[in-house]
Parts: C-alpha cells; sequence; structure tokens
C-alpha cells in the first residue's frame, strides 16, 4: 500500500491536478460576455491594464479596499506561500546552495543552506499564523459564518496540517528530512525511476497531504488563484465604446 501511495499515487495526482487546472480554465475560455462590465474608471490602453491588473494581484488592492482586516492575513499568507513554494523548488534542487550559486564570492554553500533554513521557518511561520488567523475569522465574525460553506473550513484546515507537519520537520531536526533525501526521492518521480522513499513518516504525511491538496485543488474555490487573472482581465480590461447590449437581441415596446 506504502509503495502505491508514494510511487504510482504521484503519477495520477499529477495528472488530475494538470488535467483539472485545464478543464476548469477551458469552462472559463468558452463563456461567452454579452455585456462590457469593464469597471470605470477602465485603463485606456493595455499596458496601463496589465500594470493595472498586476497591482491588484500582487498586492490585493481591492482586499486593502473593501476589508483592510482580511487583507492583514490574506496577503502576508499569499507571500508566504509562494515564497515557500519557491524555496521547496530551489532548496530542493540545489540542496540549500541556491544563495550560493547567485553570489559565490559572498556566500558559502554552508552559510546559503543556513539561509534557505532560516527563510524557510520564516515563511513558514508567516503561512501558518496568517492561516489560523483567517480561519479563526471564519469562526468567530457572523458576516464570515454566514458566506462560509464546510469546504471553507476544511480547506484551511488542510493548509493548516501541511503548514504544521512541514514546521514540526524543521524545528525538531530529528524528525527532518535532508535536502539531499528529498530530492533523490522526487527526481525519481520526476525521471520515471522511482527511488526508495525516505523511512519518516513525518515526510510521508506532509508528502500524502500534499497530494490530496492537489487532487481537491482544481474544483475547489482554491482555483480562485487562476480565476483571478480571468476576472482581473474582464473588470480592468481596456474599453472605450458604449456597450452593445445583448447581441441579436430584438426589443418590443408594447
Amino acid at each position: 500500500m506504502v509503495y502505491f501511495l508514494v510511487q504510482v499515487l504521484p503519477y495520477f495526482t499529477v495528472a488530475l491536478f494538470l488535467g483539472g487546472i485545464v478543464w476548469r480554465i477551458w469552462r472559463w475560455m468558452i463563456a461567452r460576455i454579452v455585456h462590457n462590465i469593464t469597471l470605470s474608471p477602465f485603463p485606456s490602453n493595455w499596458v496601463a491594464a496589465i500594470l493595472w491588473i498586476l497591482w491588484q494581484m500582487v498586492f490585493f488592492w481591492n482586499v486593502l479596499k473593501f476589508d483592510p482586516w482580511l487583507w492583514v492575513g490574506a496577503w502576508p499568507m499569499h507571500v508566504a506561500l509562494f515564497s515557500i513554494l519557491g524555496g521547496h523548488v530551489l532548496g530542493i534542487y540545489t540542496l540549500g546552495a541556491q544563495f550560493h550559486l547567485l553570489f559565490p564570492w559572498l556566500v558559502t554553500e554552508a552559510q546559503s543552506e543556513h539561509a534557505s533554513e532560516f527563510l524557510g521557518t520564516f515563511f513558514g511561520f508567516i503561512f501558518f499564523v496568517a492561516l489560523a488567523y483567517l480561519l479563526i475569522r471564519r469562526f468567530t465574525l457572523t458576516r464570515m459564518r454566514v458566506i462560509s460553506s464546510t469546504s471553507d473550513y476544511l480547506h484551511l484546515l488542510l493548509l493548516l496540517a501541511i503548514s504544521g507537519v512541514g514546521m514540526f520537520m524543521r524545528l525538531v531536526p530529528a524528525v527532518g528530512i535532508s535536502y539531499a533525501d528529498a530530492r533523490t526521492f522526487l527526481a525519481g518521480l520526476f525521471t520515471f525511476s522511482p527511488q526508495p522513499f525516505p523511512h519518516n513518516w513525518f515526510f510521508f504525511t506532509h508528502f500524502m497531504l500534499v497530494q490530496l491538496l492537489m487532487i481537491v485543488f482544481p474544483f475547489s474555490k482554491l482555483m480562485h488563484s487562476f480565476g483571478i487573472m480571468w476576472e482581473r482581465w474582464i473588470m480592468n480590461r481596456p474599453y472605450q465604446e458604449a456597450p452593445i447590449g445583448l447581441p441579436g437581441v430584438k426589443l418590443r415596446l408594447d
């Protein structure tokens, strides 16, 4: 069973993850926008529109404007999440030597590994605290409870579990896993030559929770990370003409 979960299931997980994302994006792309609903004031050209969309996506400007207390948790959480994802990729691939490779005259390999571990712990802590803050808001604020579904709580709990196990492995070196062991196993999966799974139940738990997240991701509200691009394009694209209404519809006044 363990062999199936760590050597076979990951391929189905990645296929479902990527296939589900493509399917959801395709559904968005074929939807017909019969009205122009660009919000005023809208950018006058594509350069301005793209800059404005990037500004809103990077700094969560709309969230800050309409709900600053939500922004306090949501923006740091997303910054920490993308930092963690980037850190996992670079740290595991370079065995923690990414800063040495970038600045070999300034940073030694040992210093790079220490910096990588520190930053991973720092952003992991921010991620965990921000998730806990967002979960508490959903439990304590009446207006949040009204609009929350069971899946909203489960998604936050799943992310908290992934973050919690990862942080425990970082803070307690005895139960952690080395960059080399992680890279050997993951490289085996990527090259279709599976390597033995590290004998570490905390890493196994972390790995399985991440797979569960990838499976539910395309079919959940977590797809907002992709949907925000479509929503921002609809709302902020350049537009200079008056709306034409429903094309092909004939109105009759009685």
